[in-house]
């Protein structure tokens, strides 16, 4: 069992969080492989899988896959003589053909992934040719000498104070372009991944999304849509309702539209475009509101794509299915006018967008048929001190040897779809491009799984320069060896949090000594703010409600207290937010509700109702960003420290007809 796990990347054992070597059980290492469709339910199965996938790496000329360097020759060493045919990701032409016998020659590629289909006395094979560029897209690439800052906030916060009942795609370009004029080059957001039509238990966490490569309709401009109710939290079930009034409303004035009409033209070229994909989510938006949250618990035709049941419910539900549709339409446009809007009034990176590391188990990402996503096991972590038992985070795991099997295509298309209207993105535990921890369904032990991450590392540099974004990845927590180095030498940027950044006397590290390729930044939607950490207001409420005893809370307040002894300063959030300024790293990120010195954080994990997360208003409305003094100071720190735009357009006017922006 065990050499069959080591095979294909399952780990019979681990580091755990002390240095101590953590044995898997063989019932776990059975479940794990299982998960991943590997029929082992003895040990003579296993031993039998084994040495089949060892005959057939064997027989194989050349590995599943080879990663070469777009636009330069490569010879690739034959383990056996084959004749060869390259095809051209996507049209498939053939790029170049022969016969080899001990070295393969190809010529130069141009980026993307390539079939190669090799013919050998004994079998045909595929092995996928990654040909991808020397690095990701670097801010220098666009900005000589970029020293640039920007601004982290919740989406569904930017309310604009009590006009809108949740932050929307339109108000999102509004903030983007106030934020603009004090010469912020990006704004970073939550997930705005599609949340789902029905939700188990009410989900409102944008980390636990249905699908990642369609967008949240949530935040779709309402037309005259009714105010907030006037509190520092968003109202979900009435938010929800509001919206989805308002664009049932909308639709239904789109269909009266004549079909000639401009709009309807540009939807039909949105959904034939969009082509099979858009059709399955549709068509799961719709079977979800009939038949319930979660596909796992549909009845078997539903569940299983039959092509019978599913075509009667779609001519059934043909309406239902159009205006998911349009809806995603309304989304894209939205979303991709917010960019516009933020490049326009200065910003020189724009929208900085986020990829959660997976989708819920039971949402339509890990329904539709080409998925190399598996719902026998979820994401996790294993035992820590702040998790004695775990963390299981009911998140589709995807499968290594389903997504190198598809030729890294589903990753690609997840990459394309959360760039295409960003000039940044964040990958959500960048780790899980290594390795992931999975805890098998029905398990409470689990482990991890290893990824091919050359492979992926390779993906994400070709999508970065085919969508021109920068990648960010969340490389924080327990950190594989050599994971960071890699993703420096790939050109992705890391991620330096400040707060987790201490010295043995309890002050912080001097900002100048961060990596030069990296977002610096005190905190985390996750972490306390500037603030919240020095007033230990995190460990405050987590001792309220009984997560943590009075001894751990003094222990906390004692540690705080001396990391602001060591700053040194009667006003601690300026400071950080000079010594963020004076960061070596290349990009610097700043939470709006630290600007507005707010304590409570939008997230406290391990929580669900004794703290209201993800529910936090923006503290400022759009027309005080832009006469904020809090604001101006933050511009001049930046400023002192060459982090200054001097693309901003400063007058409001000058922003008016930013809404009228072409697509």
């Amino acid at each position: 069992m065990s050499r069959l796990c080591t095979h294909v990347g399952v780990h019979a054992q681990y580091r755990g969080y002390e240095g101590q070597t953590v044995e898997v059980s063989r019932d776990t290492q059975g479940a794990v492989l299982r998960a991943m469709g590997l029929d082992v339910g003895s040990d003579a199965d296993a031993q039998g899988l084994l040495e089949q996938l060892q005959a057939e790496d064997a027989a194989r000329p050349l590995p599943p896959e080879v990663i070469v360097e777009a636009g330069n020759l490569s010879d690739l060493r034959l383990l056996h003589p084959a004749e060869w045919r390259l095809e051209a990701e996507g049209i498939r032409d053939t790029l170049a053909s022969g016969h080899g016998s001990e070295t393969l020659s190809l010529p130069p590629l141009p980026m993307g992934i390539h079939r190669l289909r090799l013919a050998t006395g004994t079998g045909e094979h595929t092995t996928w040719v990654l040909a991808r560029p020397a690095r990701a897209i670097q801010l220098e690439d666009h900005i000589p000498e970029a020293r640039v800052w920007g601004v982290l906030a919740a989406l569904y916060g930017l309310t604009d104070g009590d006009t809108a009942p949740i932050g929307s795609y339109d108000l999102l370009g509004k903030y983007a372009a106030a934020m603009a004029g004090h010469g912020a080059d990006f704004l970073g957001i939550n997930p705005v991944h599609a949340m789902g039509q029905v939700r188990p238990d009410d989900v409102i966490s944008p980390y636990s999304p249905s699908h990642r490569a369609f967008l949240n309709t949530w935040h779709c401009s309402e037309q005259n849509g009714p105010a907030g109710v006037g509190t520092e939290l968003i109202d979900y079930p009435s938010a929800l309702r509001t919206n989805a009034r308002a664009l049932s409303q909308q639709f239904a004035g789109f269909c009266a539209l004549p079909e000639d009409a401009p709009e309807k033209q540009a939807f039909q070229s949105f959904t034939t475009q969009a082509d099979t994909a858009l059709q399955e989510f549709a068509l799961f938006e719709a079977l979800s509101a009939s038949l319930g949250a979660d596909w796992r618990d549909w009845p078997a035709p539903y569940r299983d794509h039959d092509a019978n049941a599913l075509a009667a419910f779609e001519e059934r539900h043909a309406r239902e299915i159009t205006r998911t549709k349009w809806a995603q339409w309304q989304a894209e446009v939205q979303l991709a006018d917010a960019q516009a809007r933020a490049r326009i009034a200065g910003m020189r990176v724009g929208l900085y967008l986020d990829l959660a590391v997976g989708p819920r188990l039971g949402g339509a990402e890990t329904w539709v048929k080409d998925t190399s996503l598996i719902t026998g096991a979820t994401l996790g972590a294993p035992p820590d001190p702040l998790g004695p038992l775990g963390q299981s985070w009911g998140l589709a795991p995807q499968s290594p040897l389903k997504c190198r099997a598809e030729g890294y295509a589903g990753f690609a298309r997840l990459l394309r779809a959360i760039m295409r209207h960003a000039g940044m993105i964040r990958i959500d535990h960048v780790l899980g491009l290594m390795r992931s921890f999975w805890i098998p369904e029905g398990g409470t032990e689990g482990t991890y799984v290893s990824y091919p991450f050359e492979a992926l590392l390779a993906v994400v540099a070709i999508e970065s320069v085919r969508n021109n974004a920068i990648v960010v990845g969340e490389d924080l927590g327990l950190v594989p060896e050599g994971l960071r180095e890699k993703l420096a030498v790939s050109g992705i940027y890391g991620l330096d949090v400040l707060q987790y950044m201490r010295t043995p006397t309890g002050g912080f590290v001097d900002t100048s000594d961060t990596r030069k390729l990296a977002v610096c930044a005190f905190a985390t939607h996750d972490t306390p703010t500037v603030a919240g950490f020095f007033a230990a207001e995190d460990a405050r409420v987590r001792h309220e409600f009984g997560g943590i005893d009075a001894e751990t809370l003094e222990q906390t307040r004692a540690d705080r207290r001396r990391a602001r002894e060591r700053l040194a300063s009667s006003d601690p959030v300026a400071e950080i937010h000079r010594q963020l300024a004076r960061a070596n790293a290349s990009m610097v990120a700043i939470q709006l509700d630290d600007i507005a010195e707010r304590t409570a954080q939008q997230n406290l994990p391990g929580t669900i109702d004794s703290y209201p997360n993800w529910r936090l208003k923006a503290p400022f409305t759009v027309d005080e960003i832009a006469t904020s003094d809090a604001f101006a100071r933050l511009a001049s720190d930046m400023a002192a420290q060459k982090r200054a735009n001097p693309e901003r357009m400063e007058k409001e006017d000058d922003l008016s007809d930013c809404s009228d922006h072409a697509h």
